[in-house]
């Protein structure tokens, strides 16, 4: 349920957002400026060069009326959740959460200490660290490099809504049901899958310049790039509860540092530089990763006597051993 946020926040995007009169399809020598090479910070000066109506526009050329109108929404969902889940949510204390406090709580700087203590101590925990990242890097370059190159610049912003509505219902759509298709091939098909329609994703954007014509791919797109996010999001998760059991919550510190931080990288990276060198930044840090999370399986077939891959004979599930 969780992944269908981008499906409910992007209806209401696409309804906002909607083409003005004002939007003209850009020529040859703009779109040469979108895509790979899109840089924000040159597209921000060139705009800011350009508009003449700065009175009645945001840097990115949206009316600030529709700016404000979107923002208000938000806004006002942001206060109705907070609110129906201090009326209506059940306390923790009523589940004895309380109690289960007072005996073994940790305090925050223990917490932190405990996290970097068990990254420092966990050779499993460094090794799926560049995973863990990669899982912040890759939402921060959709949601932001891919959506202001490949979508604003060439086809315009009043696009963006209905893109990641298909993303977004991809993401959901299959962060369900790879959970069933993980459990009869196995983890190593289902990771190995995503990378791949992930850095197919990535190399064929290198060479491709979007268009008004085209824009039909940036839906296909969309959809391997939500694909690749469904298992990222949810079998990384699951991967951590299988590799450190016992140690659930340094564990999930952990997850949740790393992939904080490559959210932070990939809008810190993302907005200085040109967009075809932090692609092949993440090309290659998605290789290293998925090196990495090898190197755990490996670590796991050595002590276990099996690969997580399954076949099926006759019906029934066959594991790769020895």
């Amino acid at each position: 349920m969780f992944q269908t946020w981008g499906i409910w926040g992007n209806i209401v995007t696409a309804t906002v957002l909607a083409p003005t009169e004002d939007w003209i399809e850009p020529d040859a020598s703009a779109l040469a400026k979108c895509g790979a090479n899109f840089k924000v910070v040159m597209q921000a000066v060139q705009y800011s060069t350009n508009n003449t109506g700065e009175d009645e526009q945001d840097e990115g050329g949206v009316p600030k009326e529709q700016v404000y109108m979107l923002a208000g929404i938000y806004l006002v969902f942001a206060i109705i959740g907070p609110t129906i889940i201090f009326f209506f949510l059940d306390p923790l204390s009523k589940y004895g959460e309380d109690e289960r406090k007072e005996q073994k709580g940790k305090s925050g700087l223990q917490l932190v200490f405990a996290t970097f203590s068990h990254f420092a101590k966990n050779k499993y925990q460094m090794l799926i660290m560049p995973l863990t990242i990669w899982s912040g890097l890759e939402q921060g370059w959709f949601g932001a490099s891919f959506t202001a190159a490949f979508i604003t610049c060439p086809i315009g912003v009043h696009n963006i809504g209905y893109i990641i509505i298909v993303y977004a219902s991809t993401d959901a759509i299959c962060s369900f049901l790879f959970g069933w298709i993980l459990k009869r091939v196995g983890r190593i098909p289902v990771f190995t899958m995503a990378a791949i329609f992930n850095m197919a994703v990535m190399l064929i954007l290198m060479h491709w310049t979007p268009t008004v014509a085209s824009k039909g791919f940036l839906y296909l797109f969309a959809v391997l790039w939500g694909m690749g996010d469904a298992v990222w999001q949810t079998q990384i998760n699951a991967f951590y509860g299988v590799i450190f059991p016992g140690q659930e919550e340094p564990a999930f510190s952990n997850y949740r540092l790393w992939e904080s931080l490559g959210f932070l990288a990939a809008y810190l990276i993302g907005n200085n530089i040109v967009l075809s060198v932090f692609m092949w930044i993440l090309v290659g840090w998605l290789a290293a990763s998925f090196v990495g999370y090898m190197i755990i399986e490996f670590m796991e077939y050595r002590r276990t006597g099996h690969f997580n891959i399954y076949f099926f004979s006759g019906g029934k599930t066959i594991t790769v051993d020895h």
